[in-house]
């Protein structure tokens, strides 16, 4: 079943050649065979999947499908609420939590039919970029199990990969969707900050939260976009956005001619693996001989996206995360001295080295003595940041960059601050990235970014489903983890 593309297995279905628990059992067996070794879910929903394919069977037969992907099964980041079912954000201070209500998306998906086949691993409040911090396993690459998978979102990127569901739902706070899906070789999709409704994820940094999308295929994106998106009362950041309701233009082949895409001046000034920006500069030729104009854009602002990152979103951990404090859900330690005392102890017994690095940090950032002089002075350089990519987009329509600086790298390893730098960009600015498979580099994928201005997503789909058919990856090979 795998081999197949959403549309392809929503059309089986339609025309009853498979139903839905063909689809749900392949899956499971799969998962089951598999992911031992993978590390990628945290729970299996196995008997719940296997009853809401029977229904979903039934909606079918009786002409009452609920929408085109009525039947199909989906993987769920561990930090995405889901009624009556455990939460952990693969942390341990939530081992043991159920969720009291959906997530907006949630019950979007269930309102469309989509069936919850299991929770993701991921890193521990989606903190890392790895998946090692998780407090209960390891996800590994799927092409090469040496190597990290990237994260946070590396489950639900590892789940796609091998080919265990269509498609999955991650977060993306800092490229935590993109980077994964680039080092496992699917496509990555951040949607514009309010596309989607974060009522009922966990926070890690709210005003660059956003949820996304994991695929095989940008066409499978699209047709998951449109079931998730869309304005909700509970989260007031969130618009309507209709436009990427009208498909009209989805396959037109003329689209990338004079299409003005933007190469950022700053790419000379990181470390970037050989194998990567020579991939990257065959990838703006077969772009020209498509009729794009490649024009080089200067963001001096790029140089402080790292630091920017660190200021903000670790002040915005810590303050999300001083609700974990033992009292009203949650572990909570024993035989303490006083109330700071058991403060103190439930931090430190539940929550993982890096969350409480970034708990200090942030705490520090935000402090009497350092507010004005380092996270209100972040801040506004960030406004700066926004007002100058406002202005390129007015020159170009979307930026184009390697997802990554690095490859993959092995277990023990590092990445550099900058890996990640044209990733972080987009969650700064609010705006919609996407990431795209390229190619393949001794059996370890590798991708590309495309960033678009506020609400650009639907030309942004376009793009990427144009350019992922001239570059010609195959999304039918799939890693050998038997």
């Amino acid at each position: 079943m795998f081999f197949y593309k959403v549309k392809e297995l929503s059309n089986k279905i339609l025309f009853q050649d498979i139903s839905s628990l063909d689809i749900i059992n392949s899956c499971i067996k799969r998962i089951k065979k598999i992911d031992s070794k993978l590390g990628a879910f945290l729970k299996l929903n196995e008997h719940k999947a296997i009853h809401d394919a029977l229904n979903s069977n039934n909606r079918i037969t009786n002409g009452k499908r609920l929408s085109i992907l009525d039947g199909l099964p989906i993987a769920i980041k561990d930090n995405i609420m889901v009624k009556n079912e455990s939460m952990t954000s693969a942390s341990k201070y939530l081992k043991g939590y159920i969720s009291p209500y959906d997530a907006t998306v949630i019950k979007k998906l269930k309102k469309a039919g989509i069936i919850l086949l299991g929770r993701t691993n991921m890193d521990e409040f989606a903190m890392g970029c790895s998946t090692e911090t998780s407090a209960y396993q390891k996800t590994v690459n799927p092409w090469n199990i040496k190597y990290i998978p990237g994260g946070s979102s590396g489950g639900s990127a590892v789940s796609v990969s091998a080919g265990m569901v269509p498609f999955a739902l991650g977060s993306d706070t800092g490229g935590s969707i993109r980077q994964p899906a680039s080092f496992c070789g699917i496509v990555g999709y951040k949607p514009t900050y309010g596309l989607v409704s974060r009522y009922g994820i966990c926070a890690l940094a709210s005003s660059f939260d956003q949820i996304g999308i994991l695929a095989k295929t940008v066409e499978d994106t699209m047709l998951l976009i449109n079931i998730i998106k869309g304005i909700d009362y509970k989260d007031p950041t969130t618009c309507d956005y209709k436009e990427l309701n009208d498909n009209k233009h989805y396959n037109n082949k003329n689209l990338l001619k004079g299409l003005r895409i933007g190469i950022p001046k700053q790419l000379i000034n990181y470390r970037i693996d050989n194998v990567i920006l020579d991939s990257f500069n065959e990838s703006i030729k077969k772009l020209e001989l498509e009729g794009v104009k490649i024009l080089e854009i200067d963001i001096p602002e790029y140089k402080y996206v790292p630091a920017l990152y660190k200021v903000i979103m670790c002040a915005e951990v810590s303050a999300n995360i001083a609700t974990f404090d033992g009292m009203r859900y949650g572990y909570r330690a024993f035989e303490s001295i006083d109330l700071n005392d058991e403060y103190s102890k439930t931090r430190a017994e539940s929550l993982g080295y890096e969350v409480k690095k970034r708990i200090l940090f942030g705490t520090y950032v935000l402090s009497k003595k350092h507010y004005n002089d380092i996270f209100l002075h972040a801040q506004k350089i960030r406004t700066l940041l926004i007002e100058r990519l406002e202005k390129i987009y007015k020159k170009c329509d979307f930026i184009f960059s390697p997802a990554t600086m690095q490859m993959p790298v092995k277990f023990g390893e590092h990445l550099t601050e900058d890996c990640d730098v044209f990733l972080i960009a987009a969650n700064l600015a609010g705006l919609p990235g996407i990431t795209i498979p390229y190619k393949f580099v001794k059996n370890l994928p590798l991708g590309v970014h495309f960033m678009g201005s506020r609400f650009s997503d639907k030309l942004l789909l376009e793009v990427a489903n144009n350019f992922e058919k001239i570059i010609g990856f195959n999304i039918n090979k799939f890693p050998n983890c038997t």
